[in-house]
């Protein structure tokens, strides 16, 4: 994969009702949570796109695009980073993945080939927030949201989706440890 080929997107728009703050604007390890998802994102991609409708996002150094649609969930925010976005191949990660490496990026634009989405899929759970999209899912996906269908899981089966198997081994699960609450961040600052 070419590096002027993929562009990064970056979730930051949710409401994190369960943090009760901005997650990815929290401190995690001397850096925003948000910021470990970025550094990890950069060897991979030309370009980085940040979606949030918080401007405490400006301070990063990448361009930030509020939610076309409001109101729409994730997918909104990826509806919105396709829109934005150069190119065909797109990765798409949450801000709150802080643990994401540059390995695992990497290892799922590698394995993503002509699908219009990659996911990757451990101990039996879809990763939709940590993924490849193509461009061209954009206009569905506009069609979708405005019928109301906003589920990740249900969006998926519409496309042509590749599920990629992550085995559980060698803390490689770690890489998808979302921090949504005030217990994760405890959890994570006591490892």
């Amino acid at each position: 994969m070419i590096k002027d080929s993929i562009t990064g997107i970056v979730l930051a728009g949710g409401k994190s009702s369960r943090m009760g703050t901005d997650k990815g604007i929290i401190d995690l390890n001397g850096k925003r949570i948000v910021q470990h998802v970025l550094d990890a994102l950069a060897p991979v991609v030309d370009k980085i796109l940040i979606i949030a409708n918080n401007n405490h996002y400006n301070n990063f150094g990448y361009p930030v695009y509020r939610d076309i649609i409001k109101d729409s969930g994730p997918l909104g925010g990826i509806y919105t980073g396709l829109v934005n976005s150069n190119t065909e191949k797109n990765i798409v990660l949450s801000c709150d993945i802080p643990f994401i490496t540059t390995q695992m990026i990497n290892y799922i634009v590698a394995q993503s080939g002509e699908y219009e989405i990659t996911i990757p899929m451990h101990d039996g759970k879809q990763e939709p927030l940590c993924g490849t999209y193509s461009k061209k899912c954009a206009s569905r996906f506009k069609k979708l949201l405005e019928n109301k269908i906003w589920k990740m899981h249900e969006v998926l089966t519409l496309f042509a989706t590749q599920q990629l198997g992550i085995s559980s081994t060698n803390g490689v699960e770690q890489n998808f440890v979302n921090i949504n609450t005030p217990q994760d961040l405890t959890i994570q600052m006591l490892k």
